[in-house]
């Protein structure tokens, strides 16, 4: 037969607040990284060996999407990222300089 226990109120306020998860800290890094862009910025990434370019973006731009930001991302070679920021409600509108490029200039 098993020996039950009632946990006390500080037990289970251990259990409750363990601590964050590794992805919770990882998304709270990110969030820093992006703490004091706003749109018309841009900024560069450097990734470090092993570093997946895929995962290092969609983390940029999931960070960005929770200050209500976009991220347009630029080509570049070897290790490094770069990215335009936009206003995340401007993203969709297809008015980022890209866009505006590919259209010769006119908005």
């Amino acid at each position: 037969m098993p020996s039950v226990r009632k946990l006390s109120p500080d037990e289970v306020r251990r259990l409750q607040n363990r601590g964050k998860s590794q992805r919770k800290l990882i998304e709270e890094q990110y969030d820093e990284f992006l703490r004091d862009y706003a749109p018309g910025d841009y900024g560069e990434a450097d990734l470090e060996e092993g570093e997946n370019r895929l995962t290092v973006r969609n983390r940029l731009k999931a960070a960005a999407a929770r200050r209500g930001l976009a991220l347009e991302f630029r080509r570049t070679r070897g290790p490094v990222l770069r990215f335009y920021v936009l206003d995340g409600a401007e993203a969709g509108k297809g008015n980022s300089a890209a866009a505006q490029s590919a259209r010769g200039g006119r908005a």
